[in-house]
């Protein structure tokens, strides 16, 4: 990857790339294994530069361990810096003990050497096995950083069916807790505080058709949320009684980019109920 700037005043380059939020760390590895380029010549991080001049860097390879496995993709969006696919329900979006190569992962470090992409994976949002839709994946350590240094820019929205009638949207703000070597999560103060947003959208007979907004990102967090108002998910046989075939689906992600600093907003078509 390679990135430039036209400078308009004089300052140390170090000093320049901290100000546009490069880390040390990642300078470093520029200066190890990349490139530091001003109009052209190789420089070095305490080089001063002048009004007018090029600043080129470029960042080094980063090496992707992880098994190429090839698996249909459905990428939604994508430019020079990061991308957003539609997961479907069932692939795992990391590597696990159950799941060693079958997952997003996996497909992606397959898709990335057919584009002929040195980089490893980073996942912006991740979405757990069962639950489909819109994830944002960074192409670049970099980008990864960028974006995540301010989480709230982030907009994550989802619909399920939830079984009940729900008569009117509300938040729900409950800590959300983890026993170690379990996998259910539970309401307890003990918890992570955590806080969706729903309203309603259909209803139908015994079920509504519900679409939430996270504020904070927890695992299961909108299973068991929605359990604790008496709502569980249809399907949902972990905080509910169903089989465990549920309708969770991310079907929309805005984000503000991390270079161009427009807002990206992705939705997919709206479900018939």
């Amino acid at each position: 990857m390679k990135q430039y700037w036209i400078i308009d005043e004089p300052c140390v380059i170090g000093e320049f790339l901290l100000r546009h939020g490069i880390s040390q760390k990642a300078i470093k590895a520029i200066k190890m294994k990349g490139e530091i380029l001003v109009d052209g010549k190789h420089q070095t991080v305490r080089y001063l530069l002048q009004v007018g001049e090029t600043l080129t860097i470029i960042y080094p390879p980063e090496d992707n361990h992880m098994v190429p496995v090839e698996i249909p993709l459905k990428i939604v969006y994508e430019d020079d810096y990061l991308l957003v696919v539609d997961k479907p329900k069932g692939l795992p979006s990391i590597p696990t003990r159950q799941h060693p190569y079958y997952t997003l992962a996996n497909a992606l470090t397959f898709y990335y050497q057919q584009i002929h992409l040195n980089s490893t994976i980073h996942l912006v949002n991740r979405l757990d096995k069962d639950t489909s839709g819109l994830m944002i994946v960074a192409k670049y350590r970099y980008i990864h950083d960028k974006i995540m240094k301010d989480l709230q820019h982030i907009d994550r929205r989802y619909r399920a069916h939830v079984k009940g009638i729900v008569k009117a949207g509300g938040t729900i703000r409950l800590p959300i807790y983890k026993e170690e070597f379990q996998m259910k999560r539970m309401i307890d103060k003990r918890g992570k505080d955590s806080c969706t947003h729903y309203t309603v959208k259909a209803i139908k007979h015994d079920r509504t058709l519900v679409e939430m907004k996270l504020e904070t990102g927890r695992t299961h967090q909108i299973r068991v949320h929605m359990a604790a108002i008496n709502h569980p998910l249809i399907g949902d046989s972990l905080y509910g009684d169903g089989q465990g075939n549920f309708d969770l689906d991310s079907y929309m992600v805005g984000f503000v980019h991390p270079v161009t600093k427009q807002k990206i907003v992705i939705t997919k078509k709206q479900v018939c109920y």
